[in-house]
């Protein structure tokens, strides 16, 4: 190992010791300020930490966290998910109509290979049966 990485890994070390530090530091910062908000919020008259995850957090089709989490919403949304249902959703969201099922092609009686006479005779590629020598 050379001299230089002797003198890099520390320094490495002793940078992501203190890039963990800060990002912990940072992390409680925004506990406490969110902590702070919520109980101050209310008493102030500004909108409650809900509200403002209603508004500015993720679409969820118009309803509110608390409906969002509710243990019985969640086994109703479930079985809505499942996978038996897919391909009919995706049709019926796409506008198009439902495809045709695919018929089966006719079985036509057409000549195949020749089958042997009896299972010792041997074959060649195309079926057929080879004379003894």
């Amino acid at each position: 190992m050379s001299w230089l990485a002797l003198l890099l890994v520390p320094l490495a070390l002793y940078l992501a010791y203190k890039l963990v530090g800060v990002a912990i530091k940072a992390v409680l910062a925004v506990v406490v300020v969110v902590a702070v908000y919520w109980w101050a919020a209310p008493q102030m008259g500004w909108p409650t930490v809900p509200d403002l995850f209603y508004v500015f957090g993720p679409d969820l089709g118009g309803k509110r966290i608390e409906e969002v989490v509710d243990p019985a919403n969640l086994a109703r949304q479930a079985t809505g998910k499942v996978v038996d249902g897919v391909v009919d959703g995706v049709i019926g969201r796409s506008g198009e109509p439902p495809p045709e099922p695919v018929q089966p092609l006719p079985v036509e009686d057409a000549p195949g290979p020749a089958a042997p006479a009896s299972p010792a005779e041997p074959m060649d590629a195309d079926g057929q049966a080879v004379e003894p020598r």
